[in-house]
């Protein structure tokens, strides 16, 4: 029996584990959190309070001892421990679901679970003894999109409900209609992976008109010869001030062939929203309310219906960055923007020193 597929997992949402351990198979870091976003909306709903999200190579006493206690806040929902990198070698170290495999196929098997174990792994072969207990109850989610040349039959089925996805997917967020073939050339386009389906969606936002309809001789002129990876760990790492991760990802995104335009249609994506964010507390204190109902009112109205697992994270990295800095950015993007068009544009420069602005130890000037 072949795995539940995150696609089938996001159009019928009750199949989603509220307990025990689930395993999410695959490297495409925008259908991972696709795929935990949906689990977590039904297995905790009171959000992020009730989810821990673990380091690399976490040790099993922590995890276990995560997943068995009770929330110290009561509530409907459980507590939910998410482990990624599980299978793979870190620093030299034997992988979490190597070292951890007889232990995490006794839970697996338990009775009763008080509490839900998610996994991220890059593979999970189908021939081990965890991965036959848990297929069988529809808790290995594969997250992966099989490449247009594929001739095995389940594949291409995956492959048609990649498409439907990319089409339901840009009517959803942002009111585009792609035709089945617009659909399926974007994905092509996009190398088959989500998150640079998402970042060209972005592109083609700002570039036609609201609730258009994109064909493929469109998608086409506005979107091919664009070659991109996924930049949203990189901006998420940049966010918070880690600065040395973000240019070693930023590094690894440009040795794997992402133009640097497209790198900065990302990041000008996520610190605009940051601005927005900031904008929009501003206001709402002119209206009376004090700094922490401004904070909250604001990410509800940026995130929506994700804020019940986006808030900690974002109000994070607003922190972080601080709204003394954030002030700054549009010149920023704007002095990035036009260095990129000019004398930087074969250069990486512009993109470095974006990261470096968000270094908890750079000093913005004074307003």
């Amino acid at each position: 029996m072949p795995s539940l597929h995150v696609f089938d997992l996001l159009r019928s949402p009750e199949k989603a584990p509220t307990s025990g351990l689930c395993v999410l198979v695959g490297s495409d870091y925008f259908l991972l959190r696709q795929a935990s976003d949906t689990i977590l909306a039904k297995a905790s709903p009171e959000g992020t309070d009730n989810v821990r999200y673990f380091d690399d190579l976490p040790e099993w006493a922590d995890v276990i001892d995560e997943v068995n206690t009770a929330s110290l806040f009561g509530g409907d929902g459980i507590q939910v421990a998410v482990v990624p990198n599980v299978a793979k070698r870190i620093n030299n170290r034997t992988p979490f679901l190597t070292v951890n495999k007889e232990r995490l196929l006794k839970y697996a098997k338990a009775e009763y679970h008080p509490g839900l174990m998610i996994l991220e792994a890059g593979s999970f072969p189908g021939n081990t003894s965890l991965y036959k207990a848990l297929n069988k109850d529809n808790r290995v989610i594969d997250c992966r999109i099989p490449e247009p040349s594929t001739w095995k039959k389940p594949e291409k089925e995956i492959r048609k409900l990649a498409v439907k996805w990319v089409s339901t997917w840009a009517k959803k967020s942002h009111k585009l209609t792609l035709g089945p073939e617009a659909s399926e050339l974007l994905l092509e386009l996009s190398h088959s992976n989500a998150g640079v389906v998402e970042m060209n969606l972005l592109k083609l936002a700002l570039l036609v008109e609201p609730d258009a309809t994109v064909n493929a001789e469109q998608m086409h002129e506005l979107v091919n010869g664009w070659h991109q990876k996924n930049t949203f760990e990189m901006v998420d790492v940049a966010a918070v001030g880690n600065t040395s991760e973000a240019l070693r990802l930023l590094d690894n995104l440009i040795r794997e062939g992402q133009d640097t335009r497209q790198i900065f249609g990302g990041m000008s994506y996520a610190q605009r929203k940051f601005v927005r964010m900031t904008r929009g507390m501003q206001r709402y204190r002119r209206q009376g309310y004090n700094g922490s109902q401004a904070l909250q009112q604001c990410l509800r109205d940026e995130l929506g219906k994700s804020y019940g697992f986006r808030h900690k994270s974002t109000t994070q990295q607003l922190s972080a960055m601080t709204s003394a800095r954030i002030t700054h950015f549009m010149r920023w993007l704007l002095e990035a923007d036009l260095d990129l068009k000019n004398k930087f544009s074969r250069s990486t420069l512009p993109l470095e020193k974006l990261i470096m602005y968000l270094d908890p130890e750079f000093e913005p000037p004074k307003a």
